[in-house]
């Protein structure tokens, strides 16, 4: 080995530690050599403090995973842990972070949850957060107790301090034995009876307070003349009408028993009765069918937008004006003009000296028309009819509460070129407001294809009442 340069020795040194290190650092690891081993689920917790990336995620004392990383979520701490595969959490599992003694270093420690529950899947979160101990504020209060405690013993020390301080605590305790052994003597024999008697004396003088004074406050008022009982009291006039009352109600009650008037008949007469039962049935079939008609009525809705869009390739701008019209939440009717910048395509075949040409002229001047029929089947529409003066299709994507919508149409097919495709994608920043961009006409052959941005406006029927119940009228 004497032609090995000593160099070469140091390096094949070095890479046979690295090697080892490697290999025990694989061995070591949960997780093997750099390599990402099981599933991924989160939490959010108010506090994580003392908390650390690779801290142990354990069952029962057992480590089932690691902390993979912790970042800031609304004010809040979202930590990210990867679980042993063979480790199957369920969605009612419980989480809380606890500490190894009381400076120890801290660790996520999960509960279990119902057995034959739904498993968490990879990206899962568990919502049952246990809202840890904050050591540093116990500390901080446990010195604070502290510091009240050494106040107290220093106040005790300056009035005990000296032979009158304990003098005078000595002859404190010895009376307040003797009072101890007095009352005890006294409890012994009456302890039930007496409790029970102060109980009861207690309760009884506090009712009769407040029954003195309320039937004290009464009597105030009807020897003023106030309230009912008070005007009757002192009022001869109120006494005669109230007597006269007395008598018109004793009549009208002896009319109902014999079964005249209205009430008499409807308490006595069962053909009454069963009329006025069938009155109320058909009053509440009729209501039933108002109620049906509302609920059909609240469910339309009408939607009016506006779309610009600006071509980058033709340097000029496309605008639509469509009104949306929705009987049902899954079903609707959009109708609508478009400008397009190139006009409307017309195609005639002329024929001179035997020799048939098509012409295809594009009229600036023509207005575009939209009416289409749509059908939604959850965050997807489906929507055909005339687009832009000719047949077609689209399809609708939504997502993040309908603010976002992606979209494909295609129409103007003809056998002579390519259709028409477009390819745009809509977001709402603002109420009311949307930004779009996309590629119009993206597979033309006739060098048409153009990207785009625009916006939109869109209002509903209630922003319309709104706005046309506000707008001044001369």
């Amino acid at each position: 080995m004497s032609f090995i340069s000593t160099e070469a020795k140091v390096g094949l040194f070095i890479l046979i530690a690295l090697v080892i290190l490697g290999y025990m650092s694989f061995q070591v690891g949960e997780y093997g050599f750099g390599l990402k081993k099981g599933y991924l689920v989160q939490a959010v917790f108010d506090n994580v403090s003392g908390l650390e990336k690779d801290a142990s995620v354990v069952i029962a004392g057992v480590e089932v995973g690691r902390v993979e990383g912790i970042s800031l979520l609304q004010g809040k701490a979202l930590v990210l842990m990867r679980i042993l595969p063979e480790v199957r959490l369920e969605r009612d599992s419980s989480i809380s972070i606890k500490t190894h003694g009381v400076l120890g270093d801290k660790y996520v420690e999960l509960e279990p949850g119902t057995v034959g529950e739904e498993y968490l899947g990879d990206g899962g979160v568990i919502a049952d957060v246990k809202k840890q101990a904050d050591i540093d504020k116990l500390l901080r209060d446990l010195g604070n107790i502290s510091s009240d405690v050494m106040k107290v013993t220093s106040s005790l020390e300056n009035v005990i301090a000296g032979g009158e301080g304990e003098a005078n605590l000595k002859a404190i305790m010895k009376n307040t034995r003797e009072l101890t052994e007095n009352l005890n003597n006294i409890v012994k024999r009456n302890d039930e009876k007496v409790s029970l008697m102060i109980s009861n004396f207690g309760n009884a003088s506090k009712e009769m307070e407040r029954a003195f004074t309320a039937l004290n406050d009464i009597v105030d008022k009807i020897n003023r003349g106030e309230g009912t009982i008070g005007q009757l009291v002192k009022d001869e006039e109120i006494f005669d009408n109230l007597d006269k009352t007395v008598a018109s109600l004793r009549d009208i009650t002896g009319k109902i028993n014999e079964g005249k008037g209205s009430i008499g008949r409807l308490i006595n007469e069962e053909e009454t009765v069963d009329n006025v039962n069938a009155s109320l049935k058909s009053l509440d079939t009729s209501m039933e069918g108002i109620n049906k008609y509302i609920t059909k009525a609240d469910q339309f809705r009408t939607f009016i937008t506006y779309r610009g869009e600006y071509l980058f390739e033709e340097d000029n701008g496309k605008s639509y004006l469509e009104l949306k019209l929705r009987p049902r939440e899954d079903k609707y009717y959009i109708l609508g003009v478009v400008a397009d910048p190139r006009g409307k395509r017309s195609v005639t075949d002329r024929t001179v000296d035997g020799t048939t040409t098509r012409i295809e002229e594009w009229d600036r001047n023509e207005v575009l028309f939209n009416a289409e029929i749509a059908k939604r089947y959850k965050d997807v529409v489906v929507r055909g009819g005339l687009l832009e003066s000719t047949g077609g299709f689209g399809i609708d994507y939504f997502a993040f509460s309908d603010d976002l919508r992606l979209t494909f149409e295609a129409f103007d097919f003809d056998s002579e070129r390519n259709p028409h495709l477009k390819l745009y994608a809509e977001y709402g920043i603002f109420n009311h407001i949307y930004l779009s961009a996309g590629y119009d006409d993206f597979i033309s052959d006739e060098g048409n294809e153009s990207p785009f941005a625009g916006f939109s406006i869109k209002f509903e029927d209630e922003d319309l009442k709104y706005l046309l119940t506000n707008v001044p009228i001369p």
